[in-house]
C-alpha cells in the first residue's frame, strides 16, 4: 500500500509533497512520486521532435532525494501524457491508501475547466487530500499543534467512508473534529423539536463509527444549496481540513446537477479530504436501524408498517410516509385561479385527513417494543421521487411498501411507483405482497 503523490515542482507542489511524505512516514507506507512530461503529438506526415525528458527526469530524482531525508521510502514515476488520466491510471497500477495534490488556486480558465486537484478528487476511486495550507497540516503532522476539522455528515452511505477516514486521521495526530449537517428545507421552517432531533441524528451517526472521538455537531436547516452554508461553517469554525464524502457523478449528471464535494474542492480555501463512496467496504452483515415505510391509506398499510418492524434489529425507527399529489402540477394560477383554489382546498383537506390516518396506523402494531414510528405527510408531483428524497433525508437503511395487483396492460399504461422507486434508490427496498384475489 502507498501514498501516490503528484509533482510539478512548483512550490504549492512541494508543500503538498512534504505533507504527503510525513502521511506516509507516519502511516508507514511508501510514497510514490508522480510527475507527467509534455506527451508528444504525431501530425501526419510531420517530422516528430521528441522532448529531452532529461531535465524533468533529474529534476524528480532531487525532488524525490529531498523527500527521503524525511525517512520515508519514495518511487519516482515518470510518465507522458495528460496529467489527469494519467495520475488516476497511476493510482490503479498498484494499491493505494490516498492521492495527495496541491492547489494551484483559480485562473479564469480553471473556473470553466476545473482544477487538476478538483478533477482527480471527484473522479478517483481512493481518497484525495487536496493541500492549500500546507503549513497547518505539516504542524500537526509533527505533533506541534492540534488539527481543527469538519466533517460533512450527510446522514446517507456517501459519508461512510469520510467518517471512517476522520478515524485514521484521529490516530495520526491530535484532532478537535466537527461534524456539519446542512439540510434543504423548502416548505416549512424547522421547529426547535426537530432541530435537536437532527442534531442528534448526526451525533449517533458519527458516535457509532467513532465513540471515542470528541465531537461538535453542526446542524443547520437552510433554503437554497447547503454548499454555500457549508463553507459558512468552513470559515466561521476556522477549519484546518475539512473531510467530505463524494459520491463522483459522471457526464451529463454532472453538468445539471451541483457537485456539493467539487464546489467545497473549490471554495473552501483550506485543505480538503475527498472521499468517495466506494471506499466504504464492508464484509459485516447490514444492520438496519431505520425503515421509511411508504403507505398508501387505502389497502394494507398495517401490512406494511408490520413487516417494516419486522426489519428493525431491536430498537430503531420507523418514518411513515404518506404522498399526497401537488395540485399545483399543470395548473397556472393566474390564468385559472378558481380551479387552482379548489384543488388547494382539496389538497389541504387530503393532507389533514392523511395525517389523522397516519398518526392513527401505530395503533395496529401494539407490540412495537422499543422502536420509536414518526409519520410524515408530503406533497409532490411525483410519487416515487417524493418517496426516494424522504429516505436519503431520514437516512433510511431501508424502504419498505406495498404494491398493487394490476393487469399488464395496467402496468404499462400507468407504471408503478414501486418499480419506480427501485429504479432510483440506492437503498435496499422491501415489498410487501397484495392478497390474493
Amino acid at each position: 500500500m502507498s501514498i501516490l503523490c503528484a509533482t510539478d515542482f512548483s512550490p504549492c507542489a512541494q508543500g503538498a509533497a512534504d505533507v504527503a511524505a510525513r502521511l506516509a512516514k507516519k502511516l508507514k507506507l511508501t510514497l510514490r512520486l508522480v510527475h507527467c512530461g509534455i506527451d508528444y503529438i504525431v501530425m501526419g506526415d510531420l517530422p516528430v521532435v521528441i522532448p529531452d525528458d532529461r531535465p524533468e527526469i533529474d529534476q524528480l530524482h532531487a525532488e524525490a532525494e529531498r523527500l527521503r531525508e524525511t525517512g520515508v521510502e519514495v518511487t519516482e514515476v515518470f510518465r507522458h501524457g495528460s496529467a489527469i488520466s494519467e495520475l488516476l491510471a497511476a493510482a490503479k497500477e498498484q494499491p493505494t491508501e490516498l492521492i495527495v495534490l496541491g492547489f494551484a488556486g483559480r485562473s479564469a480558465g480553471r473556473s470553466l475547466l476545473g482544477s487538476i486537484a478538483e478533477n482527480v478528487a471527484e473522479d478517483a476511486p481512493f481518497p484525495t487530500l487536496v493541500v492549500h495550507h500546507p503549513d497547518v497540516l505539516l504542524s500537526w503532522l509533527r505533533d506541534e499543534a492540534e488539527l481543527e476539522l469538519l466533517l460533512g455528515v450527510d446522514l446517507t452511505g456517501t459519508s461512510d467512508a469520510a467518517i471512517a477516514w476522520v478515524g485514521k486521521l484521529a490516530k495520526v495526530g491530535r484532532v478537535k473534529a466537527g461534524a456539519a449537517h446542512i439540510e434543504s428545507v423548502r416548505d416549512k421552517a424547522t421547529t426547535p423539536d426537530e432541530h435537536l432531533v437532527h442534531e442528534r441524528d448526526v451525533w449517533d451517526k458519527v458516535h457509532a463509527a467513532l465513540p471515542d472521538l470528541q465531537l461538535t455537531v453542526h446542524a443547520r436547516e437552510v433554503t437554497g444549496h447547503p454548499t454555500e452554508h457549508f463553507l459558512d461553517l468552513v470559515k466561521e469554525n476556522r477549519a484546518g481540513m475539512v473531510v467530505i464524502g463524494s459520491r463522483q457523478r459522471h457526464g451529463l449528471k454532472r453538468l445539471v446537477s451541483p457537485s456539493f464535494s467539487r464546489r467545497v474542492l473549490a471554495y473552501a480555501g483550506t485543505n480538503v479530504l475527498c472521499v468517495p463512496t466506494q471506499t466504504a467496504v464492508s464484509t459485516a452483515a447490514p444492520v438496519i436501524h431505520r425503515v421509511l415505510a411508504a403507505v398508501d391509506l387505502e389497502g394494507q398499510d398495517w401490512e406494511v408498517l408490520r413487516h417494516a418492524h419486522s426489519l428493525l434489529a431491536g430498537d430503531g425507527e420507523i418514518r411513515l410516509v404518506h404522498v399526497c399529489l401537488e395540485p399545483t402540477s399543470g395548473i397556472n394560477p393566474v390564468i385559472a385561479s378558481e380551479i387552482y383554489f379548489d384543488h388547494s382546498i382539496a389538497a389541504a383537506r387530503e393532507r389533514e385527513e392523511a395525517g389523522k390516518k397516519l398518526k392513527a396506523l401505530p395503533a395496529s402494531l401494539p407490540h412495537a417494543g422499543g422502536v420509536r414510528i414518526t409519520s410524515e405527510v408530503l406533497t409532490h408531483h411525483d410519487v416515487s421521487a417524493a418517496i426516494c428524497e424522504a429516505a436519503e433525508k431520514f437516512g433510511a437503511d431501508a424502504i419498505c411498501m406495498g404494491a398493487r395487483r394490476r393487469s399488464r396492460v395496467a402496468t404499462a399504461l400507468l407504471g408503478s411507483a414501486v418499480l419506480d422507486v427501485l429504479s432510483h434508490t440506492r437503498i435496499p427496498v422491501f415489498i410487501t405482497a397484495p392478497p390474493l384475489s
